[in-house]
């Protein structure tokens, strides 16, 4: 099953600058939390909470999240443009690119 996220093109993206279309209220964010709780084995579920607390700029809530769903199966995810993006491929871009920005 290829899971439709609400990503933009989060290959060019990093953690300051994350290009997804996530929630950034407190209340959508709860809502995200949930969602990811119904199945914590989800790794699309994870990927799209990381997505969130990034945009909301709690990058390191998402770096933990991002690391937690490298430890899933790696599932296929669906960006809002219609591209198939492995969830192991954005976890690692989305630590690679908040590591880079943390070393300058």
């Amino acid at each position: 099953m290829i899971r439709t996220l609400a990503l933009g093109l989060v290959a060019a993206a990093s953690l300051s600058t994350v290009a997804v279309a996530a929630p950034r209220s407190a209340d959508a964010i709860r809502s995200v939390e949930a969602s990811a709780q119904v199945d914590p084995r989800d790794g699309g579920a994870q990927i799209e909470l990381a997505n969130a607390y990034a945009r909301a700029g709690r990058s390191g809530e998402a770096a933990t999240v991002y690391r937690r769903a490298l430890t899933l199966d790696n599932v296929m995810l669906e960006t809002r443009t219609g591209d198939a993006i492995w969830s192991h491929q954005v976890a690692r871009h989305m630590l690679a690119s908040a590591t880079v920005l943390a070393a300058r």
